[in-house]
């Protein structure tokens, strides 16, 4: 008997349950952790700084303007339009072009202003704006150099804006905005009412 004992092989002792340790999911570097918002990427600084920057020319281009058409000596050198179309002074066209600089300011800088803005919050449509935006901004043509110059600083924002991580930023920001919704499995048809086997 004690043989037997001796030649039975051991029971292995029951393996003690080792609770599993499981890595985190990495964190997603596109998204912020403190506001779960997409991450903005250089180029998304970069845009909405030089859109800014081509309001803050434009508009010290009219000032510019402004200051030399003040005077009968330099109205004619203010602007292009100033130069091309001969006036009175104090006459209503006058009046009139001076309106229209300020008009063409305030619309290049609302052109500007839209795409900075709205590209800074992840709209894909301000890449699209970002051309008309350059198409208003050839009206600066009229103005004088500073105003031109106001084009340089918003065709770069705009080109920055359909670099590649722009638009995967403005992707992301679309993904946010519009979840997939995921439709649940047809769970067959819904009864309503007692149950068959209740009616019996």
């Amino acid at each position: 008997m004690s043989t037997e004992l001796a030649a039975s092989p051991p029971h292995p002792a029951p393996e003690a349950d080792i609770p599993s340790v499981q890595t985190p999911p990495a964190p997603d570097v596109r998204v912020h952790p403190v506001t779960g918002e997409p991450r903005r990427p250089w180029s998304i600084w970069a845009s909405v700084s030089l859109a800014y920057l081509a309001v803050a020319v434009v508009t010290g281009g009219m000032l510019v303007a402004f200051w030399q058409s003040k005077t009968v000596q330099t109205f004619a050198q203010a602007t292009w339009l100033n130069g091309v179309v001969e006036t009175e002074p104090g006459s209503l066209v006058r009046i009139a072009m001076v309106t229209a600089l300020f008009a063409v300011t305030l619309a290049v800088g609302a052109g500007a202003i839209i795409v900075g803005y709205y590209g800074w919050k992840g709209y894909g449509w301000a890449r699209v704006a970002g051309f008309v935006a350059l198409g208003v901004g050839l009206l600066t043509l009229i103005g004088n150099g500073w105003m031109i110059a106001s084009l340089f600083p918003l065709a770069l924002a705009v080109a920055a804006l359909w670099l590649p991580v722009s638009r995967a930023y403005c992707d992301a920001w679309h993904a946010r905005r519009h979840p997939v919704v995921v439709a649940l499995p047809d769970q067959g048809p819904i009864h309503y009412g007692p149950l068959p086997r209740y009616l019996a």
